[in-house]
């Protein structure tokens, strides 16, 4: 089991903790609390039944002993998950549907904190059933509580009506309290609506919103002066933002989803427990990661290399090329990778692009380091595949094979098409130009004029639809264009490994300093920034509208869920070292990532209809489900006894 999910065989872990003792143990716990094995042979093992509506909310105790639940019948239920026992049922104050439930911290395991669509907070007491506090404290729905270990007897809710406030027990609660930590509706709107909040474990001054729009905001809690709610007051300059997180290719196509009726809305969030990993389920999209590059760099933004010819890494000029390659770039792959890499161009030729795409996967995580040719083919299935998100997604792979090897062909026009199909057309262009100046050989070959023909045919159909819509609709309303993370990242920014390093942060200082800022530098945005920025208004703030300009770009997505039905969807780390991503989706399964690879590696059915919650045990291989149908199931790895799963 250990040499699946780690990488070490059993008898080198027994070597390591006769040799070194304890340090080993959490390094064991870790690798070994869900691995490949265990994932494969989950099962159906529990149906917790005591409520009599959707169950909207779980989460488990600190030790795992515990789990309590929220549901629409307005009750929260504390369980023993691992007996599958009804310990208590509490009947709450709330008069709307129970949206979040959460544990609070230094009470012993007697108090959990509930929000509901009342607008009401609450804390309970579970072992007497009291209600120890009750407030109206939003003028929306209040969609998610947290808290923070490090904070005893505080909790913080985020609401509809866009605010975030701070919650104290030692603290008369009011509506006019002066606990209002985040007001989104003074930076982007009096639409703004939070959704969703997250505290970051290694550094509880950092707090994490998602809205109803796709980015994600951090703030720093230390940065902010609580204040009382007060419509008329002028917003303060200074919101306390440290970091915006977008997906580089949907700013400025909300309006689209709309229309399709897939608002983009981040459903839910949470950080692994190191901090260093930021998890987002986009509702209408996909689930995104941000990773320690994108979250903790402080590096100046970056105009876009390969467009700008600003890649100075030379090529031999007589190294001759293969394929559309550089011949002499790099060593042949090893044995395991290329037989990946021959599987998967099979694939490609019999258009299963979906199967090329997991096998380029497995390729490149086995690779450890990227590849040229790798995000060169991945490109390609991608392109071909064209899922949402996808043709973004080929772009960045290549910019990484154009960063690694400066003269692939076939890199560089694939990257000009998948401009041109996002839209990005002064981009398109810029990249076309400098292929004929790289490469004025195959200026007349079929794949440059096929991208020229294409580019053309898009940049008149742009210009015939200006035409008509006329120049008063076109300043009301700009065009799509490219990204605001468009300009912020050279091929290098993707090029991330696990062995590379970020400056750490030093959370015990409390200097203005040391906190995660946006980068300060002025950032170019070639073709206008206009366009560029979503959907924003003259009710958006400055200091939005500067960092929605410097928001940070995914790190790694997950695809193959469906989130447009329910708001409350989860996305969540399996297994201690977050080795494993999992969540539920609108046809009554759930999904679990491999968090290396992206593929799937495991499906199951969770509910008659929707699953919305997934809460992995803290400790052991071990997970809680819930959606629509009134129960809790708890799912564990089942015995390697033969008898089919009929949940797979």
């Amino acid at each position: 089991m250990a040499g699946h999910g780690s990488h070490k065989a059993l008898p080198e872990w027994l070597h390591n903790r006769q040799t070194k003792g304890t340090d080993v143990s959490e390094d064991f716990a870790g690798c070994c609390s869900m691995t490949p094995d265990l994932v494969k042979r989950l099962g159906l093992v529990k149906e917790l039944e005591g409520h009599t509506g959707c169950v909207n909310c779980i989460q488990w105790n600190s030790n795992g002993r515990l789990l309590a639940s929220g549901s629409d019948d307005k009750t929260v239920i504390v369980w023993d998950g691992l007996v599958g026992r009804r310990m208590a049922r509490v009947e709450t104050p709330h008069e709307g549907n129970i949206f979040s439930v959460v544990w609070m911290p230094g009470a012993d395991d007697q108090l959990v904190g509930t929000g509901a669509g009342d607008c009401r907070v609450c804390i309970l007491n579970v072992e007497t059933g009291a209600t120890v506090k009750s407030v109206i404290g939003h003028q929306g729905r209040v969609k998610r509580l947290t808290t923070a270990p490090d904070s005893p007897g505080v909790v913080w809710s985020g609401g509809e009506d866009g605010l975030v406030r701070q919650w104290d027990l030692r603290e008369r609660w009011s509506m006019d309290s002066s606990n209002v930590l985040v007001n989104l509706t003074h930076h982007a709107g009096r639409g703004a609506e939070v959704k969703c909040v997250s505290i970051c474990p290694s550094r509880s001054e950092l707090i994490a919103v998602g809205a109803n729009d796709p980015f994600v905001r951090v703030f720093d809690r230390r940065m902010i002066t609580c204040s009382r709610l007060d419509p008329s007051a002028i917003p303060d300059t200074e919101c306390g933002a440290v970091a915006y997180f977008v997906p580089g290719h949907l700013p400025g196509v909300e309006a689209a989803f709309h229309r399709k009726l897939r608002p983009l809305t981040s459903t839910y969030i949470t950080y692994n427990k190191d901090g260093t990993e930021l998890l987002c389920n986009l509702g209408g999209e996909q689930i995104y990661l941000y990773d320690k590059f994108a979250m903790y760099s402080t590096s100046a933004p970056i105009n876009l290399a390969v467009i700008q010819n600003c890649d100075k890494r030379q090529v031999p000029a007589n190294n001759g090329l293969k394929n559309g390659q550089s011949r002499t770039a790099f060593k042949n792959l090893p044995a395991d990778v290329e037989a990946l890499k021959l599987q998967a161009n099979s694939e490609f030729e019999a258009q299963d692009y979906s199967k090329a795409v997991y096998l380029y996967n497995q390729a490149i995580s086995h690779h450890a380091t990227p590849h040229p040719i790798l995000c060169g083919n991945r490109a390609a299935a991608l392109m071909k595949r064209k899922w949402d998100g996808d043709i973004y997604a080929a772009f960045r792979d290549c910019l990484s094979a154009l960063f690694l090897d400066p003269g692939h062909i076939k890199a560089h026009l694939r990257l000009a098409q998948c401009l041109t199909e996002l839209d990005w057309l002064p981009e398109a262009t810029k990249c076309l130009d400098n292929f004929k100046l790289k490469h004025p050989e195959h200026k007349k070959s079929a794949a440059f004029t096929q991208r020229e023909i294409d580019l053309n045919a898009a940049l008149e159909k742009k210009s015939a639809a200006s035409n008509r819509t006329g120049a008063a609709a076109s300043s009301a309303s700009p065009p799509p264009a490219s990204s605001p993370v468009l300009s912020q990242y050279s091929a290098a920014s993707f090029l991330r490994s696990d062995d590379d390093q970020v400056e750490a942060m030093d959370s015990d200082d409390d200097s203005d300093d040391d906190a995660v800022r946006p980068p300060s530098s002025p950032i170019l945005h070639p073709g206008g920034i206009s366009s560029r920025l979503g959907n924003i208004s003259s009710e958006h703030s400055k200091q939005e509208f500067e960092f929605r300009l410097k928001a940070r770009d995914y790190s790694a997505r997950f695809l193959g869920a469906c989130n447009t039905t329910t708001d409350i969807k989860e996305a969540n780390f399996l297994g201690r070292n977050g080795q494993f991503i999992m969540a539920g989706s609108d046809d009554g399964k759930f999904f679990i990532w491999d968090r290396k690879t992206t593929n799937i590696v495991k499906v199951l059915v969770g509910d008659e209809a929707i699953v919305n919650c997934l809460q992995g045990h803290p400790t052991a291989p071990i997970l809680a489900t819930s959606g629509i149908d009134p129960v809790v199931r708890i799912w564990q790895p089942r015995p390697e006894d033969g008898q089919e799963n009929t949940r797979a």
